[in-house]
Formats: C-alpha cells, sequence, structure tokens
C-alpha cells in the first residue's frame, strides 16, 4: 500500500486510551466510541499523564463547538445530568462528529490532523521521533518510557497521541526552518516560546465517569460577571479553520509588541487546540517513522485569563512595567516541590473573597461555584504542568498531583469553611517548620551543620502529612461540623508531629543528649546552652502555641 492511500481516521479508529467502568480494563477508542461511552469510561489515560491533561482539553473543545458557550445554568444541568444517554444528546454529538470526520484523518493529504501538509525544509530532512515524545530529554535517554528501536518508529495511534501532547506542551528553542515562513533564518526557526497549554498550572476537574469529566470543565460564558466582556469571538477549534500552512495566522499569531493583546486569544475552544507548531508526520503504510516540528502561532499567555478556564492567575507587577499596561494576569504555574493540598486555600470561594484583585481562582471553579453549588458531588482535582529550563528549550521536570475532595470544598459560600482549609495548612506549614528547627538544634548540639538535618527533616514531615491531610480532606462535605473537623485536624497533626519529633530523639547522639555551649551568630558576647532534651522540650512547646491557639479560635 503506497502512502497516498493510507488513511488512520481518529473518529473511528482507537487511539485514545481509556480505564472502563465496569471492570477497569484498559482499552484504546475512538473520539466516537469515547463520546459515546462516556458515561461508561472511568478516565482517559496516556503514555504520560500529561496526555491526559492534552487529550481531555481537545474533547472539552468539541463541546464550545456540539453545544455553544453561553449555556444557562440550567441547560449546563440539563447536559451534566442526562449525557450521553439521552438520545438527543448523542445525535447531536453525532452529527457534528460526522460534519468535521474529513479532518480528523491522520494521514490526509491536503489537512491531516494537527499538521500541515507538505510540510518540509530546503533539505527536506525529518527528525527522529523523540523530538515528539516529551519524556526524552535532551541527551537522558536512559529516563525516557521509549529506547532503541522504539525511537525509529510507532504506531499511528501512539503518535497521534502525541501529536496532540506536542501541540500543547512542546519546548522553546530553535525549530527546523519551514521553507514559506518568512521568520526563517539560515534554515533555522529561532524560538517563539513554548506551546500554549505549557505557561499554564492546568487543572482538571473529574467526575464520576469522563462525560462528568467533560462537563465540569465546560464552562459557559455566563460565568463572567457583570461589565466583564470576555470577547470570545470566531472561538473555534483548530480544525474547523482552515488547513495551515507554513506561515502564521494573522489573527492567530501574537507579534511580540502586541503581547497581552487579548484580540488573538479568541476563547477557550481555540486555546485548547492551538497550534503552537507546525508539524508533519513521516510514514509507511499506518507506521510513524519520523516527525518535522517548526514554529507555528506565537503566543503569551499575559491577560488571557478572560480566555482560558483552566488555570489559576495572578496579577504581575513585573509585567504591567514590562509592558507598560495598567494590568496584567499570569498564569498561576505549579510548584514541582509544593504538593497540592498545600495550596487548597488559593482554590477556595471564601479565599478569593478576601484577596482582592490580586488573584483569580480558575474559572472551571467559578461556574461550578454557580451550577453545582448545592451539590454532594465526589471529584478529584487533578493538577497538571511542565517546568521549562535553560530558556524554555528543555523540560526539567512535570506535575501530575491529585486531590479528591467534595466539589463543595471549592465552591462552598461559607467563608469558615475556606477559613478552615487555610488554618489546617498554616498549621501543617508551622509545624513542619517547628520540626526542622528541633534537627537543626539537634545538630546544634552534636556540632555539626544544620541546613541538611534541618532539609530532611521537613521533607519527611511534609511526606507524613501528604497522606495524612488528603484523607482528613475527603470527610469535609457541604454540612459537615467545622469546629468538630478543626479539632480532628490538629488532634492528627500534633500526634503526627510529636511522632516524627520522637523519632528524631532516638537517633540524637551521645554527644546532643551531652550538649553543648553555642555562641549566638550575631553577638558574640551571648551564649546558649543546647541538649537533646532542651530542644525536644522547645519543640513540644512550639507545637503547643500552634495548635493550642487553633484550638482557642
Amino acid at each position: 500500500m503506497s502512502n497516498d492511500a493510507v488513511s488512520f481516521n481518529l473518529m473511528d479508529r482507537p487511539w485514545i486510551p481509556v480505564t472502563m467502568l465496569a471492570d477497569g480494563s484498559h482499552r484504546e477508542l475512538s473520539i466516537m466510541e469515547t463520546l459515546a461511552s462516556s458515561n461508561r469510561i472511568r478516565s482517559i489515560d496516556g503514555d504520560i499523564p500529561l496526555q491526559r491533561f492534552a487529550l481531555s482539553r481537545m474533547l472539552i473543545s468539541m463541546l464550545y463547538s456540539i453545544f455553544g458557550d453561553d449555556l444557562s445554568m440550567e441547560e449546563w444541568r440539563t447536559l451534566f445530568d442526562h449525557g450521553v444517554a439521552d438520545p438527543e444528546i448523542m445525535d447531536m454529538i453525532r452529527d457534528y462528529c460526522d460534519e468535521w470526520r474529513s479532518r480528523f484523518d491522520l494521514f490526509d493529504d491536503t489537512a491531516p490532523f494537527y499538521q500541515t501538509a507538505g510540510l518540509h525544509t530546503e533539505k527536506h530532512e525529518t527528525s527522529g521521533l523523540e523530538r515528539l515524545i516529551l519524556d526524552v530529554p535532551n541527551g537522558e535517554r536512559f529516563f525516557t518510557t521509549r529506547s532503541g528501536s522504539g525511537l525509529r518508529s510507532m504506531r499511528a495511534a501512539e503518535a497521534a497521541r502525541w501529536l496532540v501532547t506536542t501541540q500543547a506542551y512542546d519546548a522553546s528553542g530553535i525549530k527546523s526552518g519551514a521553507v514559506g515562513d518568512p521568520r526563517v533564518k539560515g534554515g533555522k526557526g529561532y524560538p517563539i516560546g513554548v506551546a500554549w497549554t505549557g505557561h499554564i498550572g492546568g487543572y482538571l476537574v473529574e467526575g464520576a465517569n469522563l462525560w462528568q469529566t467533560l462537563m465540569l470543565n465546560y464552562v459557559s460564558r455566563n460565568v463572567f460577571e457583570l461589565g466583564e466582556d470576555p470577547q470570545w469571538n470566531d472561538d473555534v477549534p483548530a480544525w474547523e479553520r482552515e488547513p495551515s500552512t507554513p506561515q502564521t495566522v494573522d489573527n492567530l499569531d501574537q507579534p511580540v509588541e502586541r503581547t497581552g493583546d487579548t484580540s488573538f486569544f479568541h476563547g477557550p475552544a481555540t486555546l485548547m487546540t492551538w497550534q503552537s507548531r507546525r508539524i508533519l508526520l513521516a510514514h509507511h503504510d499506518e507506521t510513524v517513522t519520523g516527525v518535522l516540528i517548526c514554529n507555528g502561532d506565537r503566543i503569551k499567555p499575559q491577560n488571557a485569563h478572560h480566555h482560558e478556564m483552566m488555570t489559576g492567575w495572578r496579577r504581575s507587577d513585573s509585567q504591567e512595567k514590562a509592558l507598560k499596561r495598567p494590568l496584567v494576569y499570569m498564569p498561576r504555574k505549579h510548584d514541582p516541590s509544593r504538593a497540592l493540598w498545600r495550596g487548597l486555600p488559593s482554590l477556595t470561594r471564601g479565599e478569593e473573597a478576601t484577596a482582592g484583585d490580586t488573584t483569580i481562582r480558575p474559572y472551571t471553579l467559578k461556574w461550578l461555584d454557580q451550577v453545582c453549588e448545592r451539590r454532594t458531588l465526589p471529584v478529584r482535582l487533578h493538577a497538571f504542568g511542565l517546568v521549562y529550563g535553560n530558556n524554555d528549550a528543555v523540560i526539567d521536570a512535570s506535575i501530575d498531583d491529585i486531590l479528591d475532595l467534595d466539589l463543595a470544598v471549592i465552591t462552598s459560600r461559607d467563608p469558615d469553611l475556606g477559613q478552615l482549609l487555610k488554618d489546617a495548612v498554616n498549621a501543617a506549614d508551622a509545624g513542619i517548620a517547628a520540626l526542622g528547627n528541633l534537627a537543626a538544634n539537634i545538630a546544634l548540639c552534636e556540632g555539626v551543620p544544620t541546613d541538611s538535618p534541618r532539609r530532611q527533616a521537613e521533607e519527611s514531615g511534609y511526606s507524613a502529612f501528604d497522606e495524612a491531610f488528603r484523607r482528613w480532606v475527603r470527610t469535609i462535605g457541604p454540612d459537615s461540623d467545622l469546629a468538630g473537623l478543626r479539632r480532628d485536624w490538629n488532634h492528627q497533626a500534633k500526634r503526627l508531629l510529636l511522632k516524627l519529633g520522637s523519632q528524631l530523639m532516638a537517633h540524637a547522639s551521645p554527644r546532643a543528649i551531652v550538649g553543648r555551649t553555642v555562641t549566638d551568630g550575631k553577638d558574640k558576647t551571648k551564649s546558649t546552652y543546647y541538649d537533646a532534651a532542651l530542644v525536644d522540650i522547645w519543640f513540644r512547646s512550639r507545637l503547643n502555641t500552634i495548635f493550642d491557639t487553633q484550638e482557642r479560635d
């Protein structure tokens, strides 16, 4: 079979990895199969966790075209409750998929899915598939999910998943220079920045099944308050636009001098399928053997807060000065060293009320505040993101963190619930800092450096609290006894810290037990005698201060 006759249409060929609800089995399904059985699917999976986010966003973008972007709360609730079991809803989905089916062929001659037909360089070279696979660090092959012959070829289904993920998360850096791109100099495409989704700290609210997940992240423009104009103009997924060429698209490609100009964003469906790169897969029959990746449409995240729904935002003084704009918001990216539960207070409705206009919660959560205000709904808050290094040209770390809770925890109007979460996290931070001080003080008793013992104690503290907090937050519901929850958390946290402190004391050396005189680092005329028993008393006293104050409040 020649390449000209090859077709792999993602609408009806299996390529999306899913886990089924009934038996936990893993399958690959087409787009149509995935949507039609979304009420029977637990979740989308992937070769790496980030694929779940990229593929979910692609499917969510379809909902905007199928059902519109201005649903009322009642219309949204009807869609959420009825789902694909409703013949009318399923007919709308099927009609849309049939209408745009031709744009989902991975190997189409004129409009290959998420690619640019005829893309080539002056020398007509292609790259190895390691350029398509995000978890292949430059020069670090031993850390990849694929190696050896696995990088020389892959199935069309797998290539399609990586294609969507690369368009979402590709690192910056020099790309191949496409013939026809006027920006190319000396055969090279110079950096335009990371792909769109790489700019954000993504949140996916996951429900009991895939249909719930898609709907929980599908936000109507009615989320915006009176006076806010989101300007979702010409907001359609990439496959509804003209097939791409090596050249940029005038109303999409954002010139450097127009960074922060919101007219380029268009809306959520556009950003969820943004074509940051021009890509073409090389293949033999249905086996993909290489890839060409060139620059696509440049876009920067400044002030996209009314268009990108799945991340939090913060006001940036430095960007306001750099762009000479009175107001600039930037995405709140995830910190790989900080677990998701530690940032939970910033996602609550009560916290937003006290934060003024310096931070904005994800609009997915703002919408759920409205449509699910009085619902008891177990959900999983799933955080995704990448950390780039070396001028954003390489991937340093990835974020994949989850938190199981009732939706009421983050949508409740009760300010006391938001304060409870804030106090619980603050108490954990303060207690773990006290644990670190204990470790440092034991080191002082022994006459050894303190930095490493402090760091190791704090790391072990957060590791131990990770499971405890996640377990505790799952017990919170819309009608919970908040005073009882506060007491329960304080008792758990204090007991856990005392246990960790006892472990540190058990490993204290005889020299620490005897102790020594330590001269004050700032005032050499002052000194304090340190021994293990004394610093343990200080530690316990500090815990009493932290948690007894919480009880009194």
